[in-house]
This record gives C-alpha cells, structure tokens and sequence, in this order.
C-alpha cells in the first residue's frame, strides 16, 4: 500500500515529524508521572471546546504562599548588593627610585675651519693672507674680522691663529709654502 500524502510532502520529512511526536509524547508522559509521585492518575478533564475556553478556566492546585517568605533572622540582614571593602592592609609605598644622573652634554666646540690658505704679501711691517672659502676669496690681516665669526689674532711664517668669536676658541690654520 502507498501512502498518499497531502501537498506533496517528502516522505523522510513525514516520518521525522511523527518521530517527533512519539518521543514528545513520551517524555511527556514521564514527566507527568515523575512530577508527583504521590498524585492518583486521574484522567484528564475534558478538552474545553474554543468557545467556551475564555470562560473556563481549569482549576489550579492552591499556592501556599507563605513559603515563599523567609523566616526573619534573630540576627543582622545582609544586604546582597552592598559595595564589598576589603579588609586588606594598605599596599606599601611605591620607592621612589631616581633615575641616573645624567652625564652633562658635551661641551661646546668650534667647528674646524673653512679657510684654506692661497697664500700672503708682506709690505714692510704689515702682513695680509689670502685665505679661500667655498669659492669666496678673503684678504685678512691681523686684528681683522672675517667672515663675522673668525678674527684673525696673529700670522707668523708658519701659521694663521684665528678667534672663533661665538666661543673664543682659539684655531690655528697652517701655512705651507710650496717651493
């Protein structure tokens, strides 16, 4: 015999639906039996037909609701949601650790200098050097500033000694003659 069913449904989908009645049925009933074992199986009342259903309403088991309420304590209530303070004794102190000292910045130094010699004129007791910077050419005897930043103390045979005038360093530029 074929089972004809209605709209065409899938017969797997048919029987897993009845599978699912049957085991609610069953797990229905054993929650019934084992919800109170000292309760007589009585049958079910008579199902309450849709129009008389606002009407009637199955009867309830009383509620004792005295049971619902606790039994006041001889002693202190606690609140449950009071904020908790520990009783912890205070953590220690941070100590305060200094960093290192530190080490003071270099002192400030002149910067090498940019001259170059080119080379000198000596017209009886006064002395000019010819220095070269960067394409600039600069003539410069003792006592004169060059540049804005350099002054020119002393020139001897050998060497140039310049000032540099932001620190007062004293520089000293070398003069090779070539032969």
């Amino acid at each position: 015999m074929k089972l004809r069913l209605p709209r065409d449904i899938p017969r797997r989908a048919a029987a897993a639906v009845v599978a699912l009645a049957l085991v609610a049925g069953v797990v229905a009933g054993r929650d019934q039996s084992t919800a109170d074992p000292s309760r007589d199986t009585a049958p079910d009342p008579a199902p309450v037909s849709a129009v008389n259903a606002t009407s009637v309403q199955p009867a309830l088991p009383d509620l004792d609701l005295e049971k619902l309420n606790r039994p006041a304590k001889a002693g202190k209530i606690t609140d449950l949601f009071a904020p908790k303070t520990a009783m912890l004794a205070p953590p220690p102190a941070p100590v305060a650790v200094a960093p290192p000292p530190r080490a003071p910045p270099p002192a400030p130094t002149a910067p090498p200098l940019p001259f170059r010699y080119f080379g000198k004129w000596v017209d009886g007791q006064k002395t000019v050097v010819f220095l070269w910077r960067n394409n600039e050419g600069y003539s410069a005897s003792a006592g004169d500033t060059v540049d804005g930043t350099y002054r020119v103390e002393s020139i001897t045979e050998s060497s140039v000694d310049f000032t540099y005038l932001p620190l007062g360093t004293k520089q000293t530029l070398p003069i090779i003659e070539a032969n």
